[in-house]
């Protein structure tokens, strides 16, 4: 299962990207959905999406799966803040699942092969 991780947090993104791949999930990590877009582009689809909702300056994480929804009705998307999770909700469709931070990675890799199981 392949993985696109988009989190601005340095430390997060490596700590994340490690343990899944510990649980045998191929994770490709990214500071930014700008640098995500690039590879969306590019024909480098993954299984599923996982995205920051606030990521910094340029896109946000909803922009992203918006985007990569468009291009890749297929692609399973895993939204994640720090933020208050019912302000998440309203913006969310009905397709994305929401890990409020902080959770365990245990947590995200059951969320996402519950988003590779929704196709």
């Amino acid at each position: 299962m392949r993985v696109l991780l988009i989190e601005d947090d340095a430390l997060l993104r490596m700590v994340l990207s490690d343990r899944l791949a510990e649980d045998g999930i191929d994770v490709q990590g990214l500071a930014n959905a700008e640098d995500a877009l690039i590879l969306l582009g590019a024909g480098q689809v993954p299984d599923v999406l996982v995205t920051d909702i606030r990521l910094g300056g340029g896109l946000s994480g909803f922009d992203l799966a918006e985007v990569a929804r468009a291009r890749h009705p297929e692609v399973g998307v895993i939204l994640i803040s720090g933020a208050p999770s019912e302000e998440m909700r309203g913006r969310m469709q009905r397709r994305e699942i929401f890990l409020a931070k902080p959770f365990q990675p245990e947590a995200l890799a059951a969320a996402i092969r519950q988003a590779a199981a929704k196709d």
